[in-house]
């Protein structure tokens, strides 16, 4: 039997790696099928060899093998998949550890007749959300069913809801904390946190997480959301500050909007400490180790730090104060209870009033 790990983060492999030693499994027979162009941590290159590297979910169609109306690039597109994964598998059967099923090589993997069943696994705060969104609603529900799930099951047997636990393929769903899942209780097995303490080389009062804000809000206001976000931490007067860009920014296609945030960076965080952290760094090892104060916009790495003692921030409310367009983003994203709100300066809210 193998295993097939889906990984596109540091949390999502740290909780592999906690699955794979819970259960005693063989790491040779481990298959990592790496997305987001994520790359396994130093320490572990030894013990995982079996590594399927794609730059799969690096941008919004980067995931997509359904080509539409494009039926022969469709049917190129699976089977260059299957000979990318046919080549770790060898033919064996196989459990799939799939982080969410509304993508196309999810159901790449379950419809594979090799495929024995499949795991859901924690995936950020999407996995923390009362709600199980449908992918396809109105007239577009007809079409998958009549249409795309009967035509091309490859590409949607499992698509149609962020976690599909009606498949008989289903095995169940498996987390670090017993909060994760709460729709899915019957199904969830909790395996605990599964970082590890580091060594930097210097002791961080503070962490900042540069969360991708050009996916939601217009480029002026990018500025004004740290603008005023540097102010709070300033007023902090920490010794020393780390700040990590999302994995979003890592993609060869956002390197000058990544050039933009740290132009950004660099103007409104002046004589503040900063040290960047590299991005094989785990933010969870990080809070995990020196237990320092966490900024982020809503992120479930809030919930992995207040547990090491972090205290934990959300700058949302600065998000909301420059833009209307932001709020729709967390719909139906849990609100982190642990998370206090960076409050928007008295004289900035006086100043838009006046206006």
């Amino acid at each position: 039997m193998k295993y097939v790990f889906g990984v596109s983060s540091h949390l999502s492999f740290y909780l592999c790696h906690k699955i794979v030693e819970t259960d005693l499994l063989n790491p040779d027979n481990c298959i990592f099928f790496f997305t987001r162009n994520y790359h396994c941590p130093t320490k572990y290159d030894t013990i995982y060899k079996n590594i399927i590297d794609t730059d799969y979910n690096v941008s919004t169609n980067s995931g997509r093998v359904f080509e539409g109306l494009n039926f022969i690039k469709t049917k190129r597109n699976i089977r260059q998949f299957d000979a990318l994964v046919d080549a770790y598998i060898k033919g064996d059967e196989f459990l799939w550890y799939s982080q969410i099923c509304n993508n196309d090589f999810c159901s790449l993997f379950v419809t594979k007749t090799n495929c024995k069943g499949y795991y859901v696994i924690e995936d950020g705060v999407g996995s923390y959300r009362e709600i199980n969104p449908q992918t396809f609603t109105g007239w577009k529900s007809l079409l998958y069913k009549l249409i795309l799930k009967p035509i091309w099951k490859r590409c949607f047997e499992v698509k149609n809801f962020f976690i599909t636990t009606d498949h008989p393929k289903f095995k169940g769903c498996i987390a670090t904390t017993e909060q994760c899942f709460p729709l899915h209780k019957k199904y969830l097995r909790c395996v605990g946190l599964p970082f590890e303490k580091i060594d930097l080389g210097f002791t961080p009062d503070a962490l900042i997480s540069i969360d991708p804000l050009y996916l939601w809000i217009k480029e002026q206001h990018e500025e004004k959301v740290h603008q005023e976000l540097s102010k709070h931490i300033k007023a902090k007067k920490y010794r020393c500050v780390a700040y990590k860009f999302h994995p979003y920014f890592n993609a060869k296609a956002n390197a000058n909007i990544k050039k933009r945030y740290i132009e950004i960076i660099n103007k409104f965080y002046d004589n503040v400490p900063l040290y960047e952290l590299d991005s094989v760094i785990a933010i969870e090892n990080v809070l995990i180790t020196y237990q320092c104060d966490f900024y982020t916009d809503n992120s479930s790495v809030a919930i992995y730090a207040s547990q090491a003692g972090s205290k934990c921030y959300s700058y949302i409310p600065i998000i909301k104060h420059y833009t209307k367009e932001n709020i729709s983003i967390h719909k139906g994203y849990p609100n982190i209870p642990i998370l206090e709100k960076v409050l928007i300066p008295i004289e900035v809210e006086h100043s838009r009033n006046n206006h």
